[in-house]
């Protein structure tokens, strides 16, 4: 692995907060230069220095922070991940919506290869509360790459492993070696690409009844993670809900939330009137 200055490490860790909000402090400076070598590699540029300038003032410089977004992108996940938050959803949180109106939209604000907007759809669809013409799903990410996944809607093994076997008949098709997701499910989910740090745009995809932004806060530091929840906050409709990883909360964040405690999940709803 090429070696590094102090000065270069704090130039490009923070080039990357500015762009993405994503946070590598000194004790991830290995995971960060195991992440980047490939695309000097795939570059031909030979010095961290160097990939600087590049991300700085060469004219590639845009093509070249979309493939770093895939790069750095942790995109650790399968369906039905943190299944109490969903079962919240589903037995409680959609009735509340649902005495609003009779349409609803959530959003998976990271959605990676797409395992949690499905689980989303499928969710609600397994309620039979909600016709599936009243029920969108918008789905984005930084990653061009996973994104592509996504929208295949085709998976192995791995993505299963807190999936019931009877979900798996009902919801996928098998084909070759894994499952492609019925085109029910499909077709209610959008996905699109998407800097959380937009904050205008993060603004104008709404409003939604709720947001899923799970184990994503976590790669911010404090300022960052303020800026993202309370630009989520614009794209609520009142009352709205946030949910978040279990390993994540807006304790001492903002106050624009209120934490709502259930026996096995905790989500966060938000307060009215929003400031603009």
């Amino acid at each position: 692995m090429l070696d590094i200055s102090d000065a270069e490490f704090v130039s490009l860790r923070d080039l990357i907060r500015d762009r993405f909000g994503i946070w590598y402090d000194d004790q991830k400076r290995f995971l960060l230069l195991s992440r980047l070598s490939t695309r000097l590699a795939k570059r031909g540029i030979e010095t961290y220095g160097a990939y600087v300038r590049f991300l700085t003032y060469d004219a590639r410089r845009e093509e070249e922070w979309t493939d770093l977004a895939s790069a750095l992108s942790n995109n650790e996940t399968y369906f039905f991940r943190e299944r109490a938050q969903l079962k919240a959803l589903a037995a409680h949180i959609l009735d509340e919506f649902l005495k609003r109106s009779s349409r609803v939209r959530l959003w998976s604000a990271a959605c990676s290869s797409g395992e949690e907007p499905y689980s989303l759809a499928m969710t609600l669809l397994e309620t039979q509360k909600i016709a599936d013409p009243l029920l969108s799903i918008r789905a984005t990410d930084i990653s061009p790459r996973v994104l592509e996944l996504a929208d295949k809607g085709f998976y192995r093994a791995l993505s299963f492993r807190a999936t019931e076997p009877a979900m798996i008949q009902r919801w996928f098709r098998a084909e070759g070696e894994g499952f492609s997701i019925d085109q029910r499910v499909k077709r209610l989910v959008s996905f699109g690409r998407l800097n959380l740090l937009d904050s205008p745009r993060v603004a104008a995809e709404g409003p939604f009844d709720a947001i899923f932004c799970r184990n994503v806060l976590i790669y911010f530091d404090k300022p960052t993670q303020k800026r993202v929840v309370e630009s989520f906050a614009k794209a609520l409709r009142p009352g709205g809900y946030l949910f978040l990883g279990h390993a994540e909360s807006l304790f001492h964040l903002t106050d624009l939330y209120e934490p709502i405690v259930g026996a096995d999940a905790i989500v966060y709803r938000l307060k009215a009137p929003v400031p603009a």
